[in-house]
């Protein structure tokens, strides 16, 4: 077996982007590469390597005087994310149905990620809301790679990060979601494509307004 030797950049970009969504670094905070090097024992240049990869990722920006920044999200960020989320992932079971891709293992992975999901529903705290998320993205991940499509199911992972950026900052309600996903779950182990979709796009729809709360309560926090 052939192990591949990750670079101090490569680690620098997995540490940093965990934090960011983990919500240990929260939207608005300047990333300084000097003290982020001295905070991961490394140099300053993989890390502004991570940083210029991150803001590829849409999670960090430039600001004007003050470099890059962990990025806050907007309204019509939120409307641009779950628009681009809402196409893919409808077409993403619907070509996975028509291609006859879901087999027993894409089923055992979306099981997996809903009993994950579930063992950490209430987030009773950072860590809990933490895992809870990393199994909904494993989750909605499923379905997407389902498809057959690896260009689709990479954009479909960097969406999901931004959007869970903002779960990490402001309370929501993220209980229902474990009943959504199990609805989903449920018409796709029955091999009923039409009813995952509708209980796909009614999650999403869900999501996107409860998203949509959290970054008006942000921008009042923040005001």
């Amino acid at each position: 077996m052939t192990l591949v030797k990750t670079t101090l950049a490569e680690q620098a970009y997995r540490e940093l982007r965990a934090r960011i969504v983990n919500g240990r670094i929260a939207g608005g905070t300047r990333l300084l590469p000097n003290d982020l090097a001295a905070d991961l024992g490394i140099s300053p240049t993989p890390v502004k390597e991570a940083c210029l990869r991150l803001e590829a990722d849409g999670l960090l920006v430039t600001a004007a005087r003050r470099g890059m920044v962990v990025r806050r999200f907007t309204q019509e960020d939120v409307e641009e994310l779950y628009a681009a989320r809402i196409l893919i992932e409808k077409g993403a079971v619907e070509a996975a149905f028509a291609s006859g891709r879901i087999d027993a293992g894409v089923k055992a992975n979306l099981a997996a990620s809903l009993e994950g999901h579930r063992a950490f529903a209430g987030a009773a705290s950072l860590d809990d809301l933490s895992q809870a998320l990393s199994h909904d993205r494993a989750f909605h991940g499923a379905l997407v790679r389902a498809a057959g499509i690896p260009l689709i199911a990479e954009t479909h992972a960097r969406i999901l990060a931004q959007t869970h950026t903002l779960f990490v900052s402001v309370p929501g309600e993220y209980d229902r979601s474990i009943a959504e996903h199990a609805a989903i779950f449920d018409a796709v182990n029955a091999g009923d494509g039409r009813r995952a979709v509708e209980a796909l796009l009614a999650h999403l729809g869900r999501s996107r307004e409860n998203t949509l709360r959290q970054v008006r309560l942000m921008a009042g926090l923040n005001n």
